[in-house]
């Protein structure tokens, strides 16, 4: 566990202590004014967009909220700071990772503006790496169908890679069209890895059934990541969805968007999505899911030693990692290693 210089140097200065509150109704989307520049702004990924707006009114720092995260959907662009930083919304993990990378470029048009990135997919461990994959929550993702289809819900890892490959079109004569989520999104790399199927083999066709006619194939355009009201009307398609964000979305959270629609969440292998006892609309994230995954905050290496960020992301005893139940609230379940720093990559 670190220790918090931050906390012990903040109280020495100003003779303050770090206050964290859990308040009853989390924050709205985005910033709520946007003109409030907070010190830590942050982009990127969809899956964790509506915890870290509660993050960011639950956690404060002599008595000012200092987490400012950036929704991931809608076509307003945002402004991060005081001074310039306006730039179009960064949708998703990988839009996010670039962001934060752009902000730490010099001469770049948006140098300084993002703090940090909220990711739902890791990197390959790079030790020399100059951004810190620091984990803060647990989220699994399993497949989504509409509640009135004759797919089944109980399907195979293997029955589930085959219908992703385009090796089947039919389970037990009912047809089934598998839809990819948007590109750059965490939860489309994770669940391609999981399938077994690269970017790079969608788009040389290698996969007919996951290009959209416009592109030559028989698929269907990719779809924002979290939204099952795109299955109203289609008893034939499957996606993926995180569970975390559909536990989310039903607990009538202040600000959460229910984009659920008529999906229902798949098992995988006979496993449910949810823990064991815990039903709708009451359900806990099943932390034992085998497309099991952490949940990140990426921030510079450079600004692992601010003590600002330190004080936040950093360690078990961070701000961040001690909202276990508002974390848990929002669907995620808690993170044995939340705020470690180890896991470093390339933004």
């Amino acid at each position: 566990m670190q220790v918090k210089s931050f906390g012990k140097a903040f109280a020495v200065a100003f003779g303050a202590a770090v206050a964290v509150a859990l308040v009853a109704n989390p924050a709205v989307a985005d910033p709520d004014p946007i003109t409030d520049y907070r010190t830590l702004a942050g982009t990127g990924s969809d899956t964790t967009q509506d915890v870290l707006n509660g993050l960011g009114n639950a956690i404060t720092i002599g008595g000012n909220k200092v987490i400012a995260s950036w929704d991931a959907r809608g076509t307003a662009s945002i402004k991060t700071k005081a001074a310039g930083c306006s730039f179009s919304r960064p949708n998703g993990s990988g839009a996010g990772r670039t962001s934060l990378r752009d902000s730490e470029t010099a001469g770049n048009p948006i140098a300084g503006c993002v703090d940090f990135a909220r990711s739902s997919s890791s990197t390959t461990h790079t030790p020399s790496g100059n951004g810190a994959w620091i984990p803060f929550g647990v989220d699994a993702v399993t497949f989504a169908i509409n509640q009135s289809s004759d797919l089944p819900i109980n399907m195979s890892l293997g029955q589930l890679r085959n219908i992703y490959k385009c090796v089947v079109s039919d389970i037990a004569g009912v047809d089934v069209q598998p839809l990819l989520l948007q590109a750059g999104s965490g939860t489309r790399q994770f669940w391609n890895q999981q399938m077994g199927i690269t970017d790079a083999e969608i788009a040389a066709g290698d996969y007919e059934c996951l290009v959209p006619p416009s592109q030559g194939g028989t698929g269907v355009d990719p779809i924002q990541e979290h939204d099952g009201r795109v299955l109203t009307g289609h008893n034939d398609y499957i996606l993926p969805f995180s569970i975390a964000q559909h536990i989310a979305q039903g607990n009538g959270l202040p600000g959460v968007e229910d984009r659920r629609g008529p999906s229902d969440l798949g098992r995988i292998g006979g496993v449910s999505p949810y823990a064991t006892g815990t039903t709708p609309p009451n359900e806990v994230l099943n932390t034992s899911f085998p497309l099991r995954r952490d949940v990140y905050n990426i921030v510079p290496t450079a600004d692992l030693t601010n003590a600002t960020i330190d004080a936040v992301f950093t360690g078990s005893d961070s701000l961040v990692c001690l909202q276990t139940t508002l974390i848990q609230q929002y669907g995620f379940g808690a993170a044995a290693n939340c705020g470690d720093t180890s896991l470093r990559g390339n933004l």
